[in-house]
């Protein structure tokens, strides 16, 4: 229908009369219309090249706003892109097979981060570009290397996560060296940070996705038959760099002005602890660390300790107590599974039933 569209509008355009420079035709394809061929693409079912055809539209749907387009707004603004990355990353999440690639979910979260990078190289261009990228773009991106199980996905997912901090520190006023250690980019988008994005504002879930990223990791690029010497070491040099990522996370997250941790962040933490790092006393005392600055952080007002109306009995159960800070059900299944020792155990646990009284109403 597109093609007819465009044919039709081609024909109509050669004796077609003109309006203040503007050629005017009955049949003319416009944004809204490449829009229902990118969703009908990114939602093709009956084919694993939909993500790609609706990149191909997107592309060729930049080249004719560059070229000209007869006086019909057809300039692509964020949603065309947003569209074209959830296909590419909906297609890592199913983890589909047999699409012509050798390792589908990396080529696939590879094609949905080239996206982001286009956005910023588009804003940075034009002040006044339609293409900025916000917190959505960066979060597709997020999910995508998530998804993707690869072993290099939680390096990529710190990259995303703190190139979303940066936009937003950019777009606030805040300085580059604010106490968060990000990584390193080009010296352009540093100069320009304020000028290559919109709205963006990371949330909690974003630190905790990264965190979860990391926490389930441990067997993620490791070949479990190899069990000599130098096998051992390197797998253990692999998941300590995995753990250090997730740290940086939480001290991000920590730092943060603008998202403060919550159950699921401390739950994720203790997961990696357990899964990253060697079994020793070292980890048990982590372990222990992390739970009492678990109770020790106040929850965010958007996650309070006490019931709300219409909520099910399991959610209730699964909810911090008051005074807890941040420990529910899950943190305290976390830490029973990580500490081996019962003695241990009882000890933390009497120590945050002591803080959690001395606490009660304070949240």
């Amino acid at each position: 229908i597109l093609d007819l569209m465009q044919e039709l509008h081609h024909t109509q355009s050669i004796n077609a009369p003109e309006w203040q420079g503007m050629v005017l035709s009955k049949v003319q394809p416009n944004l809204q219309t490449y829009k229902l061929v990118l969703h009908a693409w990114a939602h093709a079912a009956h084919t694993t090249e939909g993500p790609d055809r609706a990149e191909e539209i997107l592309r060729h749907l930049l080249s004719l706003s560059k070229a000209g387009n007869l006086g019909a707004e057809i300039a692509p603004d964020a949603e065309c892109f947003h569209i074209a990355m959830k296909a590419h990353a909906e297609s890592v999440r199913k983890r589909r097979k047999g699409d012509g690639y050798g390792s589908a979910p990396l080529e696939r979260a590879r094609k949905v981060g080239v996206l982001l990078d286009w956005m910023e190289l588009l804003a940075l261009r034009t002040a006044t570009s339609r293409v900025r990228p916000c917190t959505e773009s960066y979060r597709i991106a997020l999910s995508a290397w998530v998804w993707s199980h690869h072993v290099d996905a939680p390096k990529e997912a710190e990259g995303i996560l703190f190139r979303m901090i940066r936009a937003c520190d950019a777009n606030n006023g805040v300085g580059s060296n604010d106490g968060v250690v990000v990584d390193d980019t080009t010296t352009a988008a540093k100069a320009a940070g304020r000028a290559i994005s919109g709205p963006v504002r990371p949330e909690t879930r974003d630190f905790n996705t990264l965190i979860n990223c990391c926490s389930f990791a441990r067997k993620v690029g490791t070949d479990a038959s190899e069990e000599d010497d130098d096998s051992l070491l390197q797998r253990q040099v692999a998941h300590r760099e995995i753990f250090d990522i997730a740290e940086g996370a939480l001290n991000a997250l920590l730092a943060s002005e603008y998202a403060r941790p919550d159950s699921a962040t401390f739950s994720g933490m203790i997961r990696a602890c357990v899964n990253l790092l060697p079994n020793t006393e070292d980890r048990d005392n982590r372990v222990i660390e992390l739970f009492r600055l678990a109770y020790c952080t106040v929850p965010s007002s958007g996650a309070p300790s006490s019931p709300r109306m219409g909520s099910s009995t399991t959610s209730e159960r699964m909810r911090a107590p008051p005074g807890a800070g941040c420990v529910d059900a899950n943190v305290l299944r976390q830490l029973r599974h990580a500490l081996p020792s019962t003695e241990d155990y009882i000890r933390v646990r009497e120590e945050f039933e002591k803080h959690r009284r001395r606490h009660v109403g304070e949240e």
